[in-house]
């Protein structure tokens, strides 16, 4: 059962990123694309965002951290003609500012250091211990506590997941070379050269953008 969702998902991968390739547009890094949010996925997948100068903030508009302020607040507001739109920052999928992409993980935006088919980026997540039984004080309550750890997603689907070393052979498995590669060095040397292959990868998978086609 677990082979066959693994053919599956790796079976639908490539399909998205088939599909990814036609009517699209390759992104290129050294060419910066407008600055704006993206409300959802779907709007980041087809580039398209909500750009700056339609945003409604008292915030130095000239300023590279603009956006990354004004997503600060608890809502915002932005112009679409002659009517103004009112949005919960919490709800933005991400944003691109300052030639880098913004992501919105659990309520708060974090930098994608690595951006292409495989996106890298580190994240904090809030771990609950469980209470625990002390002979001394009798049952200590949970206690909350804030990690940093680093997390995987794929361009063609959106989602992120926390970065495993399974989840990323997944991935490179898309490229049968590649992946062959991989797969022939040691699982210490794997693990050591896991950040090189998702560079790898992504130079021979570049960045598609999708174009929507006018409404007729």
């Amino acid at each position: 059962m677990l082979r066959f969702r693994f053919i599956l998902y790796v079976t639908l991968l490539i399909r998205c990123i088939g599909f990814a390739q036609n009517d699209s547009s390759l992104y290129f890094p050294e060419k910066p694309i407008k600055e704006g949010i993206f409300l959802t996925y779907e709007d980041f997948r087809n580039s398209r965002s909500i750009p700056k100068e339609q945003l409604i903030s008292d915030k130095n508009r000239e300023r590279v951290e603009f956006i990354s302020k004004t997503l600060l607040q608890e809502k915002f507001s932005y112009r679409v003609n002659e009517t103004i739109v009112t949005v919960e920052s919490k709800r933005v999928w991400g944003f691109y500012q300052g030639n880098t992409f913004y992501i919105n993980y659990n309520g708060e935006f974090y930098r994608i250091p690595v951006f292409g088919s495989i996106c890298f980026l580190v994240a904090n997540v809030k771990v609950v211990s469980p209470s625990v039984y002390d002979p001394r004080f009798g049952y200590i309550g949970s206690v909350s506590t804030t990690e940093t750890r680093e997390f995987i997603m794929n361009f063609y689907e959106g989602n992120i997941t926390e970065f495993t070393q399974y989840k990323v052979e997944t991935l490179l498995s898309l490229d049968k070379q590649i992946y062959e590669e991989f797969k022939k060095l040691s699982r210490r040397k794997q693990k050591q050269q896991t950040y090189r292959y998702i560079r790898k990868y992504n130079e021979a998978h570049p960045v598609y953008f999708l174009i929507e086609k006018p409404q007729r």
